[in-house]
């Protein structure tokens, strides 16, 4: 056996960091690590102890020597729950570091509550160094300011002398279990992975190299917005770093977790922002594939070092199984394996590279190119090959398309097999149940909300009215049937007949319990979404109000009802102007899902959505298109793919990807939904023309005036037959036409048409709506254009405060107003109102 002289440089460099790597992971189970490291070498556990006596010197963690008999747990803290510091009350404990702990806390005064994070520096670290590197750490987080990145809120030192600060609390899920539990598809975790690559790229560019990501640091929330966490072993990259520069390294630290860290790290070279780049592609494929490129469990570090170094990674769709090939929604292991080989495996690879200067030159390159991949576009990382190009530029126009029609005839089996095992004593009821089941059955399956269009829907739910009319039967089956009938009809765009079957079946339930029980509420629920799409709000928040208070007196906290108001009522809140109140309620009535039935995917697809386009309307347009992500994932595991619950929400994603700069991207995806609704539903559906009139306004906004003009008067051919005047795509339509004449020199028709546009709004939504403000605005706008700025300021500037106040100052709509603020004073030879508004601009529009 050796004696401690004679260990190697490269076994102590292995000793030393498997010591580091203890301290920072596990202060409290030293003794655990060493029985771990050496059980049998005595030699070896000197050799540790010599190195924490090294390490206490220099005024680390652990106050005093150890010994291989018994390791004391020095430095420990003392609990703070329950104290107080600044504004806030300690609750909790939630986590341990080498350089300090973690607790929960709420703000204690009046002023507000807020739940946040507080960080304390160990006790027995206490020496500059270690003040340093807390006052490092802090100075860190203060210069980060990103949505995805958790923010720092407050910091001091508390009565006895220790540092703390306060941070964003974070209620999330490491981002590698958090889509395993849902189940996200490749792309769903690709645009995840998006808001990971945007906060490192954040950082960067504040010259912050984080130095320690996984999925540990990156969490997601409910909500799926991202939070990257602890930058306390980041690197500032300034040259005038100062006097509280904290070193790389000291005492030969190398600090960082082994299967993240990329090939300098491990030797302990400077890092960089590639460093960074090497980690979010180990973080990528471990999302992508369930696996690291490299197993180091147990590894000495010269093997980690030996691996890391020179052995070349496995291409990631080589690491898939069987069971994460099913947790990515694959059909098989071979169908997730084709998805991930070419672009991705490549992707990875490069950002995986040995050679600092080969991978990625930035987190923002590295973005680009998983962009790219999303959009159908040839990658970066891939040769420039003609049949890779022309491979990409047909799969951007292939509609992938799939037929699921299994669940009707499962239905109808099944209410044949219940008719047929019905007992004789219990025919007559079990008869009755039957009819209402198949009749049921057959009306949603004329609804193109659930199958498709049929060219005997109209045919057969006005022979069904007229029957139901003259029926003497069961007022609870007669109601049923009515709400079936009104749902068909509504989603047909036949508002006003929905209507008509939904107080009648209101009428029927009131007859049934005059004080009402949980189907009356369903019942007045369903007539207040008629009353939404006539346009008629104050009705429809009514009906939901009676709907809500009747539910909370006849039903169950946990009824799925209470989630049917919730989002209803969060639809008709948008409706109302009132997007703060509509985020709120929407955002329970999602929890409420997540909580009783967190597998009903066609209700997490509607609840998504909703959320997203709430948050898309306010300017969170990150937020959104995560959310927007997980809407399409749900809606596909409940649907299939051609289906017209999974076109709607690919509309709103199209739209999202739109607001946040996604424009190639965007386009495809709107020309998918557009030809996905006209199959399912018909060039003539409200619902048709809806995608239509939203792809109009994105061809307007990409000033492609031809095309826009003729989708706007695509949209304009259904008025006044399957689109009411009520219908907003009407008066879009109008605004849409009149801006593109505007452009192509029909001067006078388009000022028509813009004019008519706005009245129309005026009339319908009321003086003080948003969309009346929207047509001020581009009525302000077009003015502009042809010299008239007197008349267009008054407009411009009311529209702006009125958008300002009941969208938001990040909002799309008031963005765009103040855009064009800033084109009428510069025509107008303002510049001082130019340059001010310009300025209110640039504070509004950076990432929300």
């Amino acid at each position: 056996m050796t004696s401690p002289d004679d260990w190697t440089p490269a076994r102590l460099a292995e000793i030393r960091a498997l010591f580091e790597r203890a301290i920072d992971e596990a202060p409290a189970d030293l003794a655990r690590f060493l029985a771990q490291a050496a059980p049998d070498d005595p030699q070896l556990r000197q050799a540790v102890h010599d190195l924490l006596e090294a390490h206490r010197q220099t005024g680390a963690t652990l106050q005093a020597p150890i010994s291989h008999e018994s390791l004391p747990r020095t430095g420990a803290q003392s609990d703070r729950t329950g104290t107080r510091v600044g504004p806030y009350e300690v609750t909790r404990q939630i986590g341990v570091g080498g350089m300090g702990a973690v607790y929960a806390g709420m703000r204690a005064d009046e002023a507000f509550e807020k739940q946040v994070a507080i960080k304390f520096l160990r006790r027995g670290v206490e020496s500059d160094l270690a003040m340093r590197r807390f006052r490092y750490e802090r100075q860190i987080l203060a210069n980060l300011s990103h949505p995805n990145i958790a923010a720092l809120l407050d910091g001091g030192v508390t009565d006895d002398g220790q540092p703390w600060f306060a941070m964003e609390y974070i209620a999330g899920l490491p981002i590698t279990r958090w889509c395993t539990e849902r189940q996200l598809d490749i792309r769903a975790r690709l645009v995840l992975f998006h808001q990971v690559c945007a906060a490192v790229q954040h950082a960067h560019q504040n010259l912050v190299v984080h130095r320690d990501l996984k999925p540990g640091n990156i969490l997601v929330t409910d909500d799926g917005t991202v939070k990257l966490l602890d930058f306390g072993i980041a690197k500032l990259l300034r040259e005038e770093e100062g006097i509280d520069q904290l070193p790389a390294t000291q005492g030969g630290a190398r600090v960082f977790t082994p299967e993240y860290a990329s090939p300098e790290q491990v030797r302990g070279l400077p890092v960089g922002t590639a460093s960074d780049v090497y980690a979010l592609g180990v973080v990528l494929a471990e999302l992508l594939t369930g696996r690291r490129p490299f197993d180091l469990q147990g590894k000495l570090l010269i093997e980690i070092e030996e691996i890391v170094c020179s052995t070349p990674p496995p291409a990631p769709s080589s690491l898939l199984t069987p069971d994460t090939a099913r947790t990515l929604g694959g059909r098989s292991l071979a169908s997730a394996r084709h998805r991930l080989e070419g672009d991705l495996d490549a992707i990875i690879l490069t950002a995986l590279r040995k050679e600092p200067d080969r991978r990625y030159g930035s987190a923002d390159q590295l973005l680009r190119d998983v962009d790219a991949h999303l959009d159908g576009m040839p990658v970066g990382a891939r040769p420039e090959r003609l049949s890779y190009r022309v491979g990409k530029f047909l799969g951007r126009r292939r509609v992938e398309v799939s037929a699921a029609v299994l669940l009707l005839l499962s239905l109808v089996g099944g209410i044949v097999a219940t008719s047929r095992q019905a007992s004789a004593a219990n025919a007559e009821r079990q008869r009755a149940e039957a009819i209402r089941d198949f009749l049921t059955t057959m009306l949603g399956a004329a609804d193109p909300g659930a199958l498709g269009r049929d060219v005997t829907v109209r045919e057969v739910l006005d022979s069904a009215t007229v029957r139901t009319e003259n029926s003497t039967g069961s007022p609870d089956l007669l109601a049923d049937i009515q709400e079936v009938i009104g749902e068909t009809y509504l989603a047909l765009g036949e508002y006003e007949t929905a209507r008509e079957r939904f107080i009648r079946a209101v009428d029927l339930r009131h007859s049934i319990h005059p004080d009402g029980d949980r189907r009356s509420a369903l019942a007045l629920t369903k007539l207040s979404g008629a009353y939404v799409a006539l346009g008629d709000y104050p009705l429809a928040d009514s009906l939901l109000r009676q709907a809500d208070a009747m539910l909370q007196r006849t039903t169950s906290a946990d009824d799925p009802a209470r989630a049917d108001v919730l989002s209803a009522r969060s639809a008709l809140l948008q409706e109302l102007d009132d997007l703060g109140t509509a985020e709120t309620v929407q955002r329970a009535a999602l929890a409420f899902r997540l909580r009783v039935s967190p597998g009903n995917d066609s209700m997490l697809a509607n609840e998504y959505n909703d959320l997203a386009i709430i948050l898309g309307q306010q300017g969170q347009v990150v937020a959104a298109e995560s959310l927007h992500v997980l809407a399409v994932a749900h809606a596909r595991r409940a649907y299939g793919e051609e289906h017209p619950a999974v076109a709607a929400v690919l509309s709103q994603h199209a739209f999202a990807l739109e607001m946040a700069g996604r424009n190639p991207e965007s386009d495809s995806l709107y020309r998918v939904a557009i030809a996905l609704r006209r199959k399912v539903l018909g060039p003539e559906h409200p619902d048709y023309a809806w995608s239509l009139f939203q792809y109009a306004q994105f061809l307007q906004r990409r000033e492609d005036w031809g095309g826009a003009l003729a989708r706007g008067r695509e949209v304009l051919a259904l008025r006044g037959r399957t689109l009411p005047e009520t219908h907003p795509a009407v008066s879009t339509a109008l605004q849409v036409v009149g801006l593109a004449l505007s452009q192509l020199d029909s001067l006078e028709a388009a000022e028509r048409y813009l004019r008519e546009s706005l009245a129309l709004r005026r009339t319908t939504f009321g003086p003080d709506h948003w969309l009346s403000a929207s047509g001020e605005a581009v009525l302000g706008e077009y003015l502009t254009t042809v010299g008239r700025f007197a008349e267009a300021e008054p407009l411009l500037l009311r529209a702006e405060a009125r958008l300002t106040e009941v969208r938001g100052d990040r909002s799309p709509q008031a963005l765009d107003t103040r855009r064009r603020l800033v084109t009428l004073y510069d025509a107008w030879r303002r510049p001082t109102a130019a340059a001010r508004w310009q300025a209110t601009l640039e504070d509004t529009a950076g990432t929300p």
